[in-house]
């Protein structure tokens, strides 16, 4: 949603029309939105990147094989977008949206292109057959044809859209936020009062003197590091003291920097992200990361591939072996030489063969028949083998 359309909606008098809005008004919303949309966007972002890191594994006859499906999904969906733009789009339609749609469409050389629909008209939900879609548009692009649901991939990130109820709750943060920098910048101006005295203000032209020197006089003074206030017969300068008691002091800057981040904490919530992956802490981040990966990615994967399986295999497909898998094993960084005890353990468990591994660590597989099988060691066993009987 843009700035201006926000705008409208905050002025709306509940009657279909609107107020008229103030310029002084639009700089304040303009501050507030900013803030909001920067939390909101960096929590996507990071959803987004997330998602763009996974591997999108596909299988044929329950063997995995890296052809068209997976080309579409991994490197290039379409001839304008790469994998990671492609599900960023995704990603950011779906969490501002609550729901984003993928329609497939043919190339001029008969090969299927993926794209994210910016806009599109569902009619009532159907329960005994499909739904349908019209005015779909993609860019400048929009179709004539009706899609039906089994030729589009729709998904949805919650069953209720929670982004109004975050904006509303972002909203009297903001407000606590203002007041908090409208305190800050008094205590830490300069505000002065002018004692002037019954004689002085009778005197002829005293208005236009007045503002005249506090304009060459008063205003240079406070704006120069250092300066000389003449003072005037009949005048009297004295300084107002803010609540702070001093100025120049930034430690109740804190009130405000506190109010920012309990923003961005409480979009992270919303987004059940862990708080301390947003504000940029470093302590807990093992368990943050687990929890992130638990709660928000795993769960994304799995309505991609159950969409994706259901809508472009379906059953009879599915049934045979042939699927696509989202692996989110590669979305965290690995240090392949410290992680070497534990790779020479799954290696030696058969349960992984070296080419699995390379490839949850983010290297290339080696092409040679030994690297795919599967390795037990031998220093395990059970007792009655490594014990003799006596007499024997």
């Amino acid at each position: 949603m843009g700035l201006f359309a926000w705008l409208l909606g905050q002025k709306e008098d509940g009657g279909g029309t609107y107020q008229e809005v103030s310029c002084k008004e639009l700089f304040a919303a303009a501050a507030e939105y900013t803030l909001r949309e920067l939390s909101f966007s960096i929590c996507v972002s990071m959803v987004a990147n997330a998602i763009g890191r996974c591997e999108f594994r596909t299988y044929r006859q329950k063997k995995e094989i890296q052809g068209q499906e997976y080309w579409l999904w991994n490197v290039e969906p379409n001839v304008n977008q790469n994998s990671t733009v492609f599900l960023h789009q995704l990603i950011d339609q779906l969490y501002r949206n609550n729901e984003a749609l993928v329609v497939a469409v043919r190339r001029r050389d008969g090969l299927e292109s993926l794209a994210v629909a910016d806009s599109w008209n569902m009619g009532e939900r159907q329960v005994t057959r499909q739904n349908e879609y019209t005015e779909v548009v993609v860019g400048n692009l929009k179709f004539n044809k009706t899609f039906r649901e089994s030729e589009v991939l729709h998904f949805y990130l919650n069953y209720k859209n929670i982004r109004p109820v975050l904006d509303q709750l972002m909203q009297s943060w903001q407000t606590m936020a203002s007041l908090a920098i409208k305190q800050y910048n008094w205590d830490h101006g300069e505000h002065w009062k002018v004692h002037i005295s019954q004689l002085a203000s009778g005197a002829d032209n005293f208005q236009a003197n007045f503002a005249n020197m506090i304009a060459q006089q008063v205003k240079p003074f406070l704006d120069n590091p250092s300066g000389v206030l003449p003072e005037f017969d009949g005048y009297s300068f004295e300084r107002v003291i803010g609540s702070s008691g001093s100025r120049g002091s930034y430690e109740d800057s804190s009130d405000i920097r506190n109010l920012m981040e309990d923003i961005f904490n409480f979009t992270a919530r919303g987004f059940l992200i862990p708080a301390v992956l947003v504000n940029g802490k470093v302590e807990a981040t093992n368990d943050a990361n687990n929890r992130f990966l638990t709660y928000v990615i795993d769960p994304l994967c799995d309505q991609l591939q159950e969409e994706i399986n259901r809508k472009r295999y379906g059953y009879e497909k599915w049934a045979e072996g042939d699927y696509v898998r989202v692996d989110s094993s590669s979305i965290i960084h690995y240090d392949l030489f410290n992680q070497a005890a534990n790779v020479e353990k799954l290696v030696g468990s058969a349960l992984y063969s070296i080419n699995d591994l390379l490839r949850a660590l983010g290297q290339a597989p080696i092409n040679e028949p030994w690297a795919d099988k599967h390795y037990l060691t031998k220093n395990i066993a059970e007792v009655t083998e490594l014990t003799t009987p006596m007499g024997e």
